[in-house]
């Protein structure tokens, strides 16, 4: 069976009309409360990727990445032979990954009333996470160095700007990054590249593959806030505020030093929860007599050697 809609035209209505039709049609849709338009989406795995597999392709992203970097070396002293060899070993690679890639097929049903809606797509996943151990540093280093070095008119709409005293040392989250290829992005570059390489376009085909380097790679952050790191921070931020007489800025922030201890008392093993019940006690009891006030300059120095050795204490727990 299939269905045909047609546009169709309504004469201009007052907005008084319009109104009071709303008001009319709500209320009835309320009180039948009958779902009137139902979507669906089922997603099959058509091609899947054993773990060997998906190593090699995220090789294959990395080589991809290191023939577009020595291109760009060759482009820069006018060697075109080689830009040219670099740039068709990339293709190469951007065929076998194309070919390996992971396949679904995906459904579409939507539903009113007695007409129906269904469709089938095919589809391969677009990014390919880069892993190069041997060259993970001959990999990332140019992609980083291109992001920083943005062409004239492109703006970054991800940097940001982050200033850290350097009294601390960061451990406040667990870090994790990823860096993908858009695997469609790379060969749309690389086949510009060769075309305007071939027409002697040297600055064409650069811009392209920095392209490629700039927009074609995303690096993905995963950060999880711990409790044993935020403990640390704070114990040295409270150290901080002691040595300039912030004494009830550092009341606050060891309770929460504190109180993150105790949550990695509750998740830690053990033998080590006797430890950190301990040294969490010791804090409470600081606090407590921090709250006496009436600190002289030698004791508040007491203090804050105190408080440095509890994070002192709390740094080996990482190892």
């Amino acid at each position: 069976m299939s269905v045909t809609a047609t546009p169709f035209r309504i004469k201009p209505l007052c907005a008084a009309v319009l109104a009071a039709a709303w008001l009319v049609a709500l209320p009835l849709q309320a009180a039948t409360d009958k779902v009137r338009i139902t979507a669906e989406t089922d997603i099959k795995p058509l091609v899947t990727l054993t773990a060997k597999e998906s190593q090699a392709m995220s090789l294959a992203a990395g080589r991809i990445l290191l023939h577009t970097d020595n291109a760009r070396v060759a482009i820069a002293i006018k060697d075109k032979k080689t830009a040219l060899n670099e740039i068709e070993q990339g293709l190469i690679l951007v065929k076998v990954v194309e070919k390996s890639m992971p396949k679904y097929k995906v459904t579409t049903t939507i539903k009113t009333g007695d007409v129906t809606y269904s469709d089938e797509d095919e589809v391969s996943t677009r990014f390919v996470p880069v892993f190069n151990e041997q060259f993970i540093e001959d990999v990332i280093t140019p992609v980083v160095q291109a992001k920083t070095e943005k062409p004239k008119g492109h703006r970054n709409h991800h940097g940001r700007k982050a200033s850290r005293s350097p009294f601390f040392e960061d451990y406040s989250v667990w870090r994790q990054a990823t860096m993908k290829l858009d695997i469609v992005r790379a060969a749309n570059t690389l086949s510009l590249a060769k075309k305007e390489l071939a027409e002697g376009h040297f600055d064409n085909a650069d811009q392209a593959l920095a392209l490629l380097q700039i927009e074609g790679v995303v690096f993905e952050f995963d950060e999880i806030e711990l409790p044993l790191t935020e403990a640390a921070d704070d114990l040295k931020l409270a150290q901080l505020e002691v040595s300039e007489g912030k004494i009830d800025q550092a009341q606050a922030t060891l309770k929460r030093a504190s109180d993150n201890l105790k949550k990695y008392e509750s998740i830690t093993g053990e033998s080590r929860a006797k430890d950190v019940r301990e040294l969490h006690k010791e804090i409470d009891n600081l606090v407590k007599s921090l709250v006496k006030g009436g600190h002289s300059e030698s004791s508040l120095d007491k203090v804050g050697k105190k408080i440095a050795s509890y994070w002192e204490r709390v740094v080996k727990w990482f190892k």
